[in-house]
């Protein structure tokens, strides 16, 4: 893909998915001055025109709309978060020592207001598709951290860099299952005392 060009790579449940492409850097710039992270999935349908064709996919089945175009800006992240960027599975696994259970840095490590940690999200949306993610963070006050997680997953949209450039946009309403390593060490009051059981 060209600088200046757009491909929209659109997934849906159950693995399926779809890719469009745009070259013309006029209509590319107009779509992307008009893209809202959190407002993508909030219409009940995305249409996409082509020259010869009309495709149109019903929101609540996408799981995920990929943007990669060198022409994208930086969309901001919710405050406290300073980037999100996705990693493919083996670097997910080496980066939160998941394969060294010896190095798996324990949740109730305290971190001092002010610091910037990352921490790594295993995501799973609803038909078992996997997205793992690196979270850069601004460590705020301890009663604070466990909210600013819970902001990313807040609205109907969750985005992220992603390493090859581009943009990817998750639709949030297609949610499964999220793990933190390590998790924040402040404990929600709801939570149940629990370990992940190790398969033999």
């Amino acid at each position: 893909m060209d600088a200046a060009g757009l491909k929209i790579r659109i997934q849906i449940k159950g693995g399926a998915s779809e890719c469009f492409v745009q070259h013309d850097p006029a209509i590319v710039a107009r779509m992307v001055e008009g893209l809202q992270p959190a407002r993508v999935f909030v219409a009940s349908k995305i249409t996409i025109a082509g020259e010869f064709s009309l495709t149109t996919f019903v929101t609540s089945q996408i799981i995920r709309l990929d943007f990669i175009s060198g022409a994208l800006p930086l969309w901001d992240f919710p405050p406290g978060i300073l980037d999100v960027v996705e990693l493919s599975e083996a670097q997910f696994r080496s980066r939160a020592h998941l394969d060294d259970p010896a190095r798996l840095e324990k949740r109730e490590r305290p971190k001092e207001p002010g610091e910037c940690t990352v921490v790594f999200l295993d995501v799973e949306m609803a038909g078992g598709e996997r997205i793992f993610l690196a979270v850069e963070i601004l460590v705020s006050l301890p009663a604070e951290r466990l909210q600013r997680l819970h902001l990313l997953f807040s609205s109907h949209a969750l985005h992220c860099r992603l390493l090859q450039g581009g943009i990817a946009v998750l639709n949030l309403s297609n949610l499964a299952r999220f793990t933190i390593y390590p998790g924040p060490d402040h404990t929600p009051a709801d939570a149940w005392p629990a370990h992940h059981a190790i398969v033999h």
